[in-house]
């Protein structure tokens, strides 16, 4: 009896840690979105910047439904590759928005 309990906390343990881990990888893809529309909007982006930045987020965004459509979850290599696409999208948004041509309407 004991041992079917402890089973059962430790699976809905192990299925809040997958979606919550799941929920943070989409609300950082949200802020990207977020401070790439913001670029564009002041200016410190130009259309071409944008789109290329958001081209790249789409490419995050298509990994991780593939990743979750193979099998449902993600593996910790998965997740160690999409954080890291994170971090690459993250520096090239900073860049271009700090080192890139700026627009002056």
């Amino acid at each position: 009896m004991k041992a079917k309990l402890i089973l059962s906390i430790a699976l809905l343990m192990g299925i809040a840690v997958s979606s919550v881990q799941a929920q943070s990888i989409a609300d950082r893809e949200r802020y990207q979105r977020e401070r790439i529309t913001e670029g564009y909007r002041n200016g410190s982006l130009n259309r071409g910047e944008a789109y290329r930045l958001s081209r790249e987020q789409q490419k995050i965004r298509h990994d991780y439904r593939r990743y979750k459509w193979n099998d449902g979850r993600l593996s910790r290599h998965e997740r160690r590759k999409l954080h890291r696409e994170q971090q690459r999208a993250s520096r090239h948004i900073y860049w271009h928005k700090h080192h890139g041509r700026h627009r002056f309407d």
